[in-house]
């Protein structure tokens, strides 16, 4: 049970956005990018809802907020805690709270909080959820759904048939066994912050985490300083501006790596982002080598599934483009 927000209590809020040259550097695939069209139905189990892509490929699902709605919610397991946008709150009369400081990628913002009696998304439902408020303008969005609703549930994002699947977890002590086109990794942590540690970037061991509110995937200091005892030339002279929802800019360097070792997966010749971002110090990880896996590696698969119950991490390899069984 998280502890209720506090005055000036801090929360993680921040997205990516790479711009300028970096933007073509980073750009989905060809596939994705021309089925970000119209989400598909969800037909009559409960537990699939219908999804979307937004102008900056992050997957949207509708949310009930009071029995009223629905609104598009980018799907964020990134973030701490949900945040709504400004004019949805004054639509619903919702009455300002608290204020609460929100952490993003470059700053760090005030803002006030309202009350939600109640937030639902397909099956799941959380009752007296406590959210701050940001302009719609900073978020694209209605708001983004953070760990505070989806903690505790199998989370599938199947960006095939554009729909996010939520299903309560079977038991850790149950033995599940998996088509020979998915593949599942071990994760550890609490409170939603699962992360992995069989991963290696270059030969690195690294500690990686799966942030779908994320357009790129970034590294924070220390992996850099890994990667260049391996490789002095790995980094590159170009920069990415990166954003958040609470505004201002910060500049990443991009790095080249020729292979990224994730359990049995294997990324060859990509870029990543090297900056340090707030999102390292609050998943306490900041003094190790860190890997933020964004969407544009995540969109390579048919579905990326996060079980918050059994602690796994799952991958369909049925349409993989760039990553490979290792």
């Amino acid at each position: 049970m998280k502890p209720a927000l506090q005055p000036s209590a801090r929360i993680s809020r921040r997205r990516l956005m790479g711009c300028g040259a970096a933007s073509a550097l980073f750009a989905p695939l060809p596939l994705w990018a021309q089925d970000a069209a119209k989400p598909a139905n969800g037909g009559n189990d409960k537990n699939n809802v219908a999804a979307a892509t937004d102008t900056q490929q992050h997957l949207t699902v509708q949310v009930m907020i009071n029995g009223k709605g629905p609104f598009d919610f980018v799907v964020d397991t990134g973030a701490d805690r949900t945040v709504i946008a400004d004019d949805v709150a004054t639509a619903l009369g919702m009455s300002l709270g608290k204020q609460v400081n929100v952490e993003g990628v470059v700053r760090t913002i005030p803002a006030q909080t309202v009350r939600l009696e109640s937030i639902s998304v397909g099956p799941v439902e959380r009752n007296d959820l406590v959210v701050p408020v940001l302009p719609r303008a900073l978020l694209w969005a209605s708001g983004y759904l953070g760990l505070d609703v989806i903690d505790g549930y199998r989370v599938t994002l199947d960006f095939k048939n554009h729909e996010l699947r939520v299903s309560t977890p079977a038991p850790r002590y149950f033995i599940l066994y998996s088509p020979l086109n998915q593949t599942r990794i071990s994760a550890f942590g609490r409170s939603g912050h699962l992360r992995a540690v069989n991963c290696r970037v270059d030969g690195a061991v690294t500690t990686a985490f799966l942030d779908t509110g994320a357009e790129v995937s970034a590294g924070n200091a220390k992996l850099l300083e890994a990667m260049l005892a391996r490789d002095p030339s790995c980094l590159s002279q170009l920069t990415v501006p990166l954003s958040g929802v609470t505004g201002g800019l910060i500049q990443g360097r991009v790095a080249s790596v020729r292979d990224i070792r994730f359990g049995p997966l294997v990324f060859s010749t990509c870029e990543i982002v090297i900056a340090d971002l707030q999102i390292f110090d609050i998943w306490d990880l900041s003094d190790t080598p860190a890997l933020l896996i964004g969407m544009n590696f995540l969109r390579q698969f048919n579905q990326v599934s996060i079980d918050y119950g059994r602690k796994e991490l799952g991958f369909d390899l049925a349409s993989l483009l760039v990553a490979r069984n290792g």
